[in-house]
């Protein structure tokens, strides 16, 4: 009866905490699941943090902490997100563990208002136990999976060590402490480069050394476009919210600024978004949404700033930041329809889309060197938004039957 007993609660405790999916049982038609938009959704604070402090800095030496900052971010998110992609289930020990994560996100999010300065210790503590619980959960991959441990040993070493110099950093004084968080994200990275190039899917699944993008990842992507996206939607909005008295012109400045989130949404989505990248060219697909992702973050600070300076001369350090932003993120999007498998489908639509979109950028940059005030300025960046998005439209009509629901596909 014991014996019973002892097996009974081995099987309840297997199934609500269950080892990591093995890649080769990914189910094919994997969707997001809610828990992980809940998880994206505190990174919105976070971003919107950071997003904030470059709004109150628009100098070179803010836009670089951003960045920065922002890299560490993004390889939190992304590793996470891998994580459940490949591996995720559904049982309690996901929950546990996607929680945890979420609380240590949080309490970046308290202190990147103030990084560089008194909310780095802080931060860096924080840092590192989310760290900590990415090498957790990948090590469990390998120690659940022998297939799997040539990657997932020294990648969640990498993430060990990481999380130890982010941890010991807040014990060290500035600057040092930022550079020893310099030498953990090159660690991490590190690792992450080595795991790459020691693995090998299992034989049923082809036995490539490159990871397949599922279409979940696909569309958590485009998620996580859409949660940046609102930032510039957001810094617009905060704009107008801040100005009193507000006036006729103010909310002209303001709604271009949300003009400037839906111009991108459009370029992105119709372009990039629910296309796998090509095989070969995965990583490099995966890794430009980091500079896309940054620019478009940058740009909602850029659009707080220029709604504040509707009524006054708009500085060479805001109209940069906003100009530079909006240009990077269009070129970001460009060079991402070049690796997409349905490029060489739809060559010539997508030749066109991406000389023009590069035009736009170049255009953009133009713009930057004018002198213009808030409102000229933002007016001519929606203008050319808009350019490569009618060039698109006339595509759309040349190339595609006359059916509903093919918009943007080509």
């Amino acid at each position: 009866m014991a014996n019973f007993a002892d097996v009974t609660g081995r099987l309840t405790f297997r199934r609500w905490w269950q080892p990591p999916a093995r890649y080769e049982d990914r189910p094919e038609d994997r969707r997001v699941t809610f828990l992980e938009l809940f998880f994206d959704l505190v990174f919105v604070v976070l971003i919107s943090q950071m997003a904030h402090r470059l709004a109150e800095h628009p100098t070179w030496s803010g836009v670089g902490w951003f960045v920065f900052l922002f890299y560490a971010v993004w390889s939190s998110w992304i590793n996470g997100t891998f994580y459940y992609d490949l591996h995720g289930t559904n049982d309690i020990s996901v929950r546990v563990f996607t929680f945890t994560q979420m609380l240590t996100v949080a309490l970046m999010a308290v202190f990147a208002g103030s990084v560089p300065g008194p909310g780095s210790g802080g931060f860096a503590i924080a840092y590192g136990f989310n760290s900590l619980l990415l090498a957790i959960i990948w090590f469990r991959t390998g120690l659940h999976d022998p297939s799997h441990r040539l990657a997932s040993n020294p990648y969640s070493a990498a993430y060990f060590l990481g999380a130890s110099l982010f941890a010991l950093s807040a014990l060290v004084d500035e600057p040092a402490r930022y550079w020893m968080w310099g030498v953990a994200l090159f660690i991490e990275s590190a690792g992450y480069v080595v795991a790459m190039n020691r693995w090998r899917p299992p034989e049923s699944q082809g036995g490539d050394a490159v990871i397949a993008v599922t279409a979940s990842l696909v569309e958590r992507m485009g998620l996580f476009v859409i949660i940046v996206l609102g930032e510039v939607i957001v810094g617009a909005i905060n704009g107008m919210a801040d100005l009193d008295p507000l006036t006729l012109n103010d909310v002209v400045i303001g709604l271009l600024g949300v003009v400037v989130a839906i111009g991108l949404w459009w370029i992105y989505f119709d372009l990039v978004s629910h296309h796998p990248p090509v095989s070969r060219l995965t990583q490099l697909w995966l890794y430009l949404h980091f500079p896309l992702v940054v620019a478009i973050a940058a740009g909602g600070a850029g659009a707080l700033n220029t709604v504040e300076h509707s009524a006054k001369p708009l500085p060479d350090s805001l109209r940069w930041l906003l100009v530079g932003s909006l240009a990077s993120a269009v070129l970001a999007i460009a060079t991402l329809a070049h690796t997409l498998q349905t490029r060489a489908t739809h060559l010539e639509a997508y030749q066109i889309a991406e000389r023009t979109t590069i035009l736009s950028a170049a255009l953009m940059v133009a713009v930057g060197v004018t002198g213009w005030g808030a409102k000229a300025t933002i007016g001519a960046l929606v203008l050319l938004l808009l350019a490569p998005i009618m060039v698109g439209i006339v595509v759309w009509l040349r190339h595609t039957d006359p059916e509903p629901g093919a918009f943007g596909a080509f």
